[in-house]
């Protein structure tokens, strides 16, 4: 195998690894929202309201390290990930 041909599996290993961590970091984000919510629902505000920012500082902190550590192909990789658990933990909400 070419010295181009293992660099890009490697490249394609790689934004499959960042899309994988995305996809983990959807689930918990989306997967606490379900949580959140519940503790609105159910009367605990503060608790809420505490909870909904540290879903957003962690999940906006690990966008931002991954963008400013590994660059942009790893940011989309991910992001396409987070995006893909959003879908999946809502529908399967929905069923």
């Amino acid at each position: 195998m070419s010295g181009a041909a293992q660099q890009n599996l490697a490249f394609i290993g790689a934004l499959t690894a960042w899309f994988a961590a995305g996809t983990l970091l959807g689930v918990l984000h989306f997967t606490s929202l379900r949580w959140n919510v519940r503790c609105l629902v159910s009367g605990r505000a503060v608790l809420s309201l505490v909870v909904q920012l540290a879903r957003l500082v962690l999940t906006g902190a690990a966008l931002v390290l991954t963008a400013r550590l590994f660059g942009a192909g790893a940011l989309l990789a991910g992001s396409l990930g987070l995006l893909a658990a959003r879908s999946a933990v809502l529908l399967g909400e929905a069923s």
